[in-house]
């Protein structure tokens, strides 16, 4: 638990910057807070959400369907960093 927490503190900071970085380069100052709004509402909506959708897959005793969706959310989720990494 301590690691999980540890890279999540590690991670949090990183992410807030990319955000702040990519809303200020594209849209100006004065958006800022009209994306990091939007950027945090989808990340609670995702957090709300995927509970729901993998427990219904690990219900049904189909774990593989849960580690295969995982990784491909990760994956999209790595190669959008990437790609506003690039656009900035």
């Amino acid at each position: 638990m301590s690691a999980i927490g540890f890279c999540t503190g590690i991670a949090g900071p990183s992410r807030d910057l990319l955000v702040r970085r990519a809303a200020t380069a594209r849209f100006g100052q004065a958006a800022f807070g009209r994306v990091y709004g939007f950027v945090y509402s989808g990340l609670d909506l995702g957090l709300a959400m995927a509970p729901v959708i993998f427990g219904q897959m690990m219900d049904g005793g189909h774990f593989s369907h849960v580690l295969i969706g995982i990784a491909v959310l990760q994956t999209l989720a790595i190669f959008t960093a990437l790609r506003v990494g690039k656009a900035v």
